[in-house]
Parts: C-alpha cells; structure tokens; sequence
C-alpha cells in the first residue's frame, strides 16, 4: 500500500493483489496438492493418524486459500477534495465494485488494532471514522503490515488537514536504531543460540554428502553376487520411511565377505523410491560392488551421489534467510511507525 498520485486537489493511494492472490494460491496449492498425492499414490502416506487427516488438513489448507483469493482485489483509494468525495475502487478477479463516500460524512482516518486469538499476534486496518461515530473499514480484513498503512493514514490526514494531525520530525538516527534494532526483536533474542541449533544440521548435511562423495569417488570396484532383496520399514515419530536391502557376496583380496549395504551412506525414504532401488537388483545377478580398500567388509552397491543428505543444509540456510527477512521487515515496520504516529482504535 503507497501513495500513487498527489496533486493540491486529489489524493490516490493504491493497495496491490499480489500479496494476497499468491498466499491463497499457495494455500490451494498445498492443501490440494497433499490430497492429489494421496489420491495418487497412497502408499507413500504413513501416518499415525490416518488418510483422513490428509483430507482435512488439506481440505482446510484449500479453504483457507480460497477465501484468501476471495478477498483479494486490487485496491485504489480515491480522495478528491473538489468532488469531496473518497471512493474506493476494488478489481476483484470477476467483477469490479466502487464504493464512494461525502468526505463531509468523515472527522478523521484512523488504524483499527486488533489482536489474534492467541494475542500474539497483533493487526491493524485502515478505517474511516465518521461524526455519527461509526467506521468505515477500507479492507475486510486486517494486516501485520503497520508501518506502510501508518505512512498512508499520514498522507492523509495531512491531505484533508484533519485535526490532531501534527507535522513530526523524521527520527533522529539513535532514535531509529533504538526503535527497529535487530537485537531488541523478539525473533533475534536468542540468534546466537538459533545460529547455534542450524548450523548443527548444516554441518551433518554436509559431512554425509562429504562421505558419500568420498566413497563414490575412491571406493574399489568388485564382481559381487546378489543372494536376495527387500526392503526395511523404519519407524519415525512422523510416519515411517523405507530403505532398500539388498544382500550380496564379494571377494576381495582372497577373502569372502557379504554385505546388505545399497548406498553410499545409510538413507530412507518413500516406498516408491526404496522399491525402484530394489528392483534394479535380482537375487542371483552378477553385479558391481564397491569396496573400501581400508576396511574391505564395507561395501555399497549403487555408485551415485544423492543430494538428499544436502536438505540438512538447504533447510537450515533457508530459515535463516526467512529469519533475517522477517527481521529486517520488522525493523523498517519499526522505522516506519516511529516516523508516522497515527490515531489508533481498538477493533
């Protein structure tokens, strides 16, 4: 939301959709993308609770999306001083509505502030206040975003020259950092002790496709005999998971050994995928195995680096990038308020 036009007789502030229509389609996109993969393939859900909770858990993720989609629209805010009017204009996905109000009718403009279910969550709306002590939201619903709604509540009031409206001084620069420093946000506390915690995952993700790297590349190759196949279950807090099992006999430097080792490095996923590993072999084939020379009795069958180990790096890099993002968007939010103090009422 920003000021768009002004001019000494019209004020125009627009509120994009893009935010909101790429939230409710992310939302649809999950939820009914979890169920489509049920649907699909329901032997890679292992669950404790049951297919049920798919459909409601994703059900709810769909509907959520679209009553997000719903309201989205593409929103302008019309303050003609000549006219004396505001109107506001929404595009909505079908269809187009206006909504136009006497700027007589209006005393000030003001944020609703309300707060979530839990109360840790705190939103505001802009709001119209009117002499016959009623309010006249300009969205139905309420946003995190306070510090672009206060620059525009400001543009405003200083733009029909309401009263209560005071010229303020941007901040001083201490003033700011004090305000929107990242060591005084909730979220960046404890950043030594979250820093701490992922780069525990990082390190792990990148030790095991360091081994398994390693193995691949140095690892001697040998004839190996393949005497059965299967596949293990492994239990998880989550769901289960599944690794594929394959027992085979080699012989190096004089000596037989048997192994039941597939990968690399010791990994479990879908069944699908355990299944599609295991079929590559059948009991009786002559295969390739691939040994370590310094401790023949380790050995591996499929020669192929998996990036699955690199998840425990991506992940962690990925929510700390979210973390500073959040941060530093708090910060400007910060900034933002601190140099446009606007009235604010309670929803």
């Amino acid at each position: 939301m920003k000021v768009v036009l002004r001019t000494p007789t019209q004020l125009v502030i627009h509120d994009g959709a893009l935010g909101s229509a790429f939230m409710g389609a992310l939302f649809i996109a999950v939820g009914g993308g979890a169920i489509t993969l049920w649907i699909k393939d329901p032997s890679g859900w292992s669950g404790n609770a049951g297919p049920w909770l798919i459909y409601v858990v994703g059900g709810l993720f769909a509907l959520i999306g679209t009553l997000v989609l719903s309201l989205s629209a593409d929103r302008r805010y019309v303050i003609d001083r000549t006219a004396g009017t505001a109107r506001i204009i929404e595009q909505h996905l079908i269809h187009r509505r206006t909504s136009e109000y006497r700027l007589s009718e209006f005393q000030d403009l003001a944020l609703e502030h309300s707060r979530s279910l839990s109360g840790q969550g705190e939103y505001f709306r802009i709001v119209f206040l009117t002499k016959a002590d009623t309010r006249i939201p300009w969205t139905p619903y309420s946003t995190n975003d306070e510090g672009h709604q206060a620059a525009c509540v400001s543009a405003v009031r200083t733009f029909m020259g309401w009263s209560g409206h005071e010229a303020v001084a941007p901040p001083t620069p201490n003033a700011v950092a004090s305000a929107g420093a990242v060591s005084g946000h909730p979220l960046a506390t404890n950043w030594g002790c979250l820093a701490a915690f992922l780069s525990i995952f990082v390190a792990i993700g990148l030790g095991v496709f360091g081994a398994e790297v390693l193995r691949v590349a140095t690892w001697t190759p040998v004839s190996a005999r393949v005497l059965s196949t299967d596949i293990k279950m492994v239990r998880g807090n989550k769901g289960n998971s599944y690794t594929p099992m394959v027992q085979y006999q080699y012989t190096y430097d004089g000596t037989l050994y048997s192994s039941s080792r597939v990968l690399p490095v010791t990994m479990s996923a879908g069944l699908t995928w355990a299944e599609r590993i295991r079929d590559r072999f059948q009991p009786g084939a002559v295969v390739t195995a691939y040994v370590n020379p310094r401790a023949p009795s380790n050995s591996f069958l499929v020669r192929e680096v998996s990036l699955i180990p690199l998840i425990f790096v991506v992940f962690p890099i990925a929510m700390a990038a979210l973390f500073g993002w959040i941060v530093r968007t708090q910060r400007r939010q910060l900034e933002t308020v601190a140099q446009y103090p606007v009235p604010i009422v309670e929803a």
